[in-house]
């Protein structure tokens, strides 16, 4: 895991896979794709959030909570996560990579 200088962690689909397998209820997975990639494809238990909502529904969210945001390729993932993070969550981060890298390093089946 690296921290950016915007306040969030970038971290591998290794390490977002390590983590999920060690947390229990204290990790969010926060897909911030649209609903039809969301369908199409996902990390098993991460929640549908598209990014296009997040400024008008960030407070649904804990701030408290490690989230881990994850998009198709990282972009949107890295706007979502610089966004949480200037709205004072400290324990966000965004997926280097997105479902496509995931994919590739974890999802092979």
């Amino acid at each position: 895991m690296e921290t950016t200088a915007h306040g969030y962690m970038v971290v591998t689909p290794d390490e977002v896979d390590a983590l999920q397998k060690a947390a229990v209820g204290c990790l969010l997975l926060l897909d911030v794709r649209t609903p039809a990639e969301y369908r199409s494809h996902r990390i098993p238990g991460a929640r549908l959030f598209p990014v296009q909502e997040l400024a008008a529904r960030w407070r649904e969210l804990d701030p408290g909570t490690h989230t881990i945001c994850i998009c198709e390729h990282g972009i949107r993932s890295e706007a979502a996560a610089d966004f949480l993070a200037r709205q004072g969550f400290a324990r966000v981060a965004t997926m280097r990579g997105g479902m496509v890298r995931w994919r590739w390093a974890v999802d092979r089946d």
